[in-house]
């Protein structure tokens, strides 16, 4: 992964990782109300936003991506907070047990087993080119609520621009990963957020496939809100994450 932002020098830190076919720009009116205290870092994934030109897109390239760019910040008292897809990466990497790692906040995570995909939704995403049609379709069909203008056009611009390879690993074979063994009940502080309208991985996903994971988690849902809670709801995510980091 590529290291796209690191603001601050406080503690703890707030390492932020995006969805598939987004960006760190997703976090960007998040990051601006998060107190001022905090290190706040913000990941790339391989094919997506400035590591569109990096390579390694199953999930097993992508937490070592990740552990790599944090431990090379020397990174301490992390919060890791994972969205979508990245939300299996933060957990695959809490189950390394790495010293540096505090809690986890999973934004609509994707679960560490297979992900429930309908067979339009695949279909959508194989065929996928990359169009400002399909790439608007495609952030459409993930919210809730009207998008800031500014944010829904960075949106559609991060899918279109995303590397051809990474976004079709996951509709391939990546969402069908199945690490459930590998890494077993995590037992680090977890919040789970999760919007009630979230068209791919909504609250009942959660409870079934990602909460039994989770030894010491608490589940909450956001009414009214779909998958792109950084972007639908950026003020009230950065509340959370203000209160959550001062707990954890």
């Amino acid at each position: 992964m590529t290291i796209a932002s690191d603001r601050g020098q406080g503690r703890p830190t707030l390492v932020l990782m995006h969805f598939f076919g987004s960006s760190h720009r997703e976090w960007q009116h998040v990051i601006d109300r998060l107190d001022p205290s905090f290190r706040v870092v913000t990941l790339d994934m391989p094919g997506f936003g400035d590591a569109r030109d990096d390579s390694g897109y199953d999930s097993h390239l992508m937490a070592r991506h990740a552990r790599d760019s944090i431990e090379r910040l020397v990174l301490e008292n992390v919060i890791l907070v994972g969205h979508s897809f990245s939300g299996r990466i933060a957990m695959m990497l809490a189950a390394e047990r790495p010293d540096w790692l505090n809690a986890l906040v999973l934004v609509a995570p994707a679960p560490v087993g297979p992900q429930p995909v309908s067979e339009e939704e695949q279909r959508f995403q194989l065929g996928f080119d990359f169009s400002e049609a399909q790439a608007r379709a495609f952030i459409d069909g993930a919210i809730g609520v009207e998008l800031d203008a500014a944010l829904y056009n960075a949106a559609v611009t991060d899918a279109m621009n995303a590397h051809p390879q990474a976004w079709r690993a996951w509709p391939s074979t990546t969402y069908a990963e199945d690490m459930r063994d590998e890494i077993g009940v995590l037992a680090v502080p977890t919040w789970v957020l999760v919007g009630d309208r979230d068209p791919s991985l909504p609250p009942e996903t959660q409870r079934t496939l990602v909460m039994p994971m989770l030894e010491n988690a608490s589940l909450e849902v956001f009414e009214g809100y779909g998958h792109l809670l950084p972007m639908e709801m950026p003020e009230r995510l950065a509340e959370r994450l203000n209160v959550i980091a001062r707990k954890a």
